[in-house]
């Protein structure tokens, strides 16, 4: 199962580790937010964090004040990938995601690399 880990410097506990399971997530200035982060600029419940529609994990802005900022991108909602820098008010927050790989048996015919590939026909020549 997939993990979301959340760094920043604001976490005094440490990095936030989130697996799909304890989705849905909020951030906010808010004790009643999940994720409590003490900058003014937030708002109360300023973005959630939730399963994707596809997998993997999305950040959901909740129309709040100062925006949800992914990569520099004002978003609604974006899919989150590893590298991504999250900017909620002032506090900047990196996202790493650790998924387990897949075991072959369970990838699709597509997804397996070829053992060996077959060389192009030639022509015989006459």
């Amino acid at each position: 199962m997939a993990r979301l880990i959340l760094k920043s410097a604001v976490f005094v506990e440490g990095d936030i580790e989130l697996s799909e399971s304890d989705l849905p997530v909020t951030l906010g200035r808010s004790h009643r937010a999940d994720i409590t982060i003490s900058d003014m600029l937030l708002s109360r419940i300023h973005a959630e964090i939730c399963r994707g529609q596809n997998g993997g994990f999305e950040i959901v802005d909740h129309e709040s004040t100062n925006l949800t900022i992914v990569n520099n991108q004002d978003i609604e909602r974006a899919l989150l990938k590893t590298g991504d820098c999250i900017l909620l008010g002032e506090t900047e927050i990196l996202v790493e995601i650790d998924a387990p790989e897949i075991d072959t048996h369970e990838k699709t015919t597509r997804e397996l690399p070829l053992l060996n590939p077959r060389k192009p026909v030639e022509p015989p020549s006459i």
